[in-house]
């Protein structure tokens, strides 16, 4: 690819979406599936504060899995086509999510030429750390869903919680706008999920991080999220229920900051359906917006999804902050550090 199709980024911005991702899913998951009462019962009346360490490291679950596999697609579609379409990205990608069903489940084959795959070499990746149940059944089907042909009815948030490396990877090429990160954040998600809510969000999302890597501050990358996000899916009846419970997430945030975080979040829901995942992590973007630690912290301490609620908070503040924007001491103990790292490098052209 000629330099001169390549736009430039801000300082580590694939390395902040891609970290901050990890740090969110690994603050979250030790609770994901506790209530609020047993969360400050278990951790102290601020819940969870710190990573949660194993051995030294803090441990990713299948959302952080399932995003380097996103990434894992795109570089594949870039080494195998020259100026690769929205098509073929989907069906690296797609190739890609099989290579990760591989991983959780080695009964199900490998497709024949995929075992040098990179991520396919990593050892830790072929542990299981609660894998959605929509995205095993969606994969083990053998069948890749699409927008007009719908593979199940499920609204679950694993569409939404893997896109965020669409958006960074798609800011730099000049010729791929927003409306086209989107587009394949959607394409991308409904692979697995259904339901216009299951990947609605998930454009959102990819549209939101494009943009924050292009330089916009959190307000215009939103801003045009919805726009865009809105004139795509215009036709479709659930898209007002993503783009209203949106902007009630960064109303909390920005008119009610007196209230309590948990209290603002309870009226968000719960995270386990992909519009309520995305509004939470807006809404903790927004009231925190300088202070990743802070928000990684409102974002994970609610009863329902923590780990996806906190890993899309941390792919859209470390897209906002760059890696420097994070804290040191949480980027020095998630697992697979390295691997982001050198994927992060790959991603950059």
């Amino acid at each position: 690819m000629e330099n001169k199709r390549i736009s430039p980024l801000k300082a580590g911005v694939i390395e902040g979406c891609l970290m901050g991702g990890a740090i969110g899913d690994a603050f979250g998951a030790p609770i994901e599936f506790y209530e609020d009462g047993y969360i400050f019962y278990k951790y102290g009346e601020n819940g969870v504060t710190e990573l949660q360490l194993y051995g030294g490291i803090a441990h990713i679950s299948d959302d952080t899995q399932m995003s380097l596999f996103t990434a894992d697609g795109l570089l594949d579609a870039r080494a195998r086509f020259e100026e690769p379409t929205l098509d073929e990205y989907v069906e690296c990608i797609y190739r890609s999510y099989l290579d990760w069903l591989y991983t959780q489940d080695k009964d199900v084959g490998l497709a024949k030429g995929r075992e040098n795959r990179p991520l396919l070499q990593v050892k830790e990746l072929f542990a299981r750390r609660a894998p959605g149940r929509t995205c095993i059944s969606a994969l083990a089907s053998g069948r890749c869903g699409r927008l007009d042909w719908r593979l199940n009815n499920s609204k679950g948030c694993g569409g939404v919680m893997r896109v965020a490396p669409i958006g960074v990877y798609l800011a730099q090429i000049p010729s791929m706008t927003v409306c086209d990160a989107a587009l394949l954040g959607a394409r991308a998600a409904a692979i697995t999920h259904s339901h216009e809510l299951g990947y609605i969000p998930a454009a959102f999302l990819s549209a939101m991080i494009y943009e924050l890597t292009k330089g916009k501050d959190l307000s215009a990358a939103y801003m045009r999220a919805k726009e865009t996000t809105g004139s795509l899916f215009a036709e479709y009846s659930e898209l007002n229920a993503c783009l209203d419970l949106a902007e009630r997430a960064v109303d909390l945030a920005k008119n009610q900051a007196d209230v309590d975080d948990l209290e603002n979040i309870r009226e968000l829901g719960q995270g386990w359906v992909a519009e309520e995942t995305l509004a939470i992590a807006l809404y903790c973007a927004f009231k925190y917006p300088e202070d990743f630690e802070k928000a990684m912290i409102a974002s994970a301490n609610h009863s329902g999804d923590s780990d996806s609620t906190a890993a899309v908070t941390g792919n859209i503040l470390g897209a906002y902050l760059g890696l420097q924007g994070i804290p040191a001491k949480m980027v020095d103990v998630i697992e697979l550090k390295e691997v982001m790292l050198s994927l992060s490098k790959q991603m950059y052209m």
